[in-house]
């Protein structure tokens, strides 16, 4: 599954084709919004601070909600906690509110989705939460390599870290 626990800063391409890093410039433009969690596992909610550091925000169970006021220029990822896969706002890894949204006085709601995945990835995470238990996988009869990335995988969803502290 995907690596998404390093706090590196991350770069992008901006309208006029320059690489920037992604981070928060100026709070001036407020926006209230509504991130809605509609996939089936808890999501970590992040906010790239004003050096392009991620900072962890708040863990959201499955169907449920959370309201953010930010500004138009923060930019929020969304993670699997246990994965560490990638979750999408409008097909988009990285969530900026459009500035048509700056002093709306009401929310908007923001739908945190899985991205497309692999095949092979969405069986295993099946698998891994319909079995959760390591001594049912040896009876499938998997291939060496899919019988460990899927007791890999059973593991991690039992041993899935706590959020970190808010700060």
């Amino acid at each position: 599954m995907a690596d998404n626990d390093d706090n590196r800063p991350i770069y992008e391409t901006d309208e006029r084709g320059e690489r920037v890093m992604v981070r928060s410039v100026v709070s001036e433009q407020a926006v209230y919004v509504r991130f809605i969690n509609s996939v089936t596992r808890p999501v970590d909610i992040w906010w790239r601070d004003f050096q392009g550091f991620r900072k962890h925000y708040v863990r959201m169970q499955p169907r449920t909600y959370f309201n953010v006021d930010t500004y138009v220029t923060h930019p929020w990822e969304f993670t699997d906690p246990t994965t560490k896969e990638n979750y999408v706002v409008q097909n988009k890894k990285i969530f900026r509110a459009p500035s048509c949204l700056a002093g709306v006085r009401h929310r908007t709601n923001w739908f945190i989705c899985v991205q497309v995945r692999p095949l092979r990835n969405t069986v295993l995470l099946a698998l891994a939460q319909h079995l959760n238990d390591l001594s049912r996988v040896p009876p499938l009869g998997l291939p060496r390599e899919l019988s460990n990335d899927l007791e890999d995988l059973i593991y991690a969803i039992q041993n899935t870290p706590p959020p970190p502290p808010r700060p």
